[in-house]
């Protein structure tokens, strides 16, 4: 069995919709760790604009977003990736606030530290870590 992996995307799976991880696969088929078979029912997560942080930050705790997408009966999530963020340094050295200040996002600013003020002075590229 190989393991299973994605170039393009990062793929998130919540642990209380898949629960014997890893995945690997099987012939074409993705399994679990038991060997049965894992249909993967997937959401895009835009995370790619310019202030190159996860859309809805600013309106919802992250557990709150990770919640409801589980609730909605999805287990996994595509998460876009703004290739970007690796590519420009001095984009990845800023903060999240930093990145929000110079494109004037104030209020979605203001929304992300009463939200996920967790991620609020961490680099770009740790924010994707949370």
């Amino acid at each position: 069995m190989g393991s299973f992996t994605t170039s393009s995307i990062l793929l998130f799976l919540f642990l209380s919709v898949v629960t014997s991880l890893p995945l690997s696969t099987n012939s074409r088929w993705i399994v679990d760790n038991g060997g049965r078979r894992v249909k993967l029912a997937c959401v895009n997560w835009a995370s790619h604009m310019e202030p190159v942080l996860a859309e809805g930050l600013s309106k919802q705790p992250m557990d709150t977003i990770a919640k409801r997408i589980v609730s909605m009966g999805f287990n996994c999530v595509r998460f876009t990736w703004p290739l970007y963020l690796i590519t420009n340094d001095s984009l990845a050295l800023l903060t999240v606030r930093q990145s929000f200040q110079r494109l004037n996002l104030l209020e979605s600013l203001a929304g992300i530290q009463t939200n996920n003020p967790s991620i609020i002075d961490v680099p770009l590229i740790k924010a994707y870590q949370a």
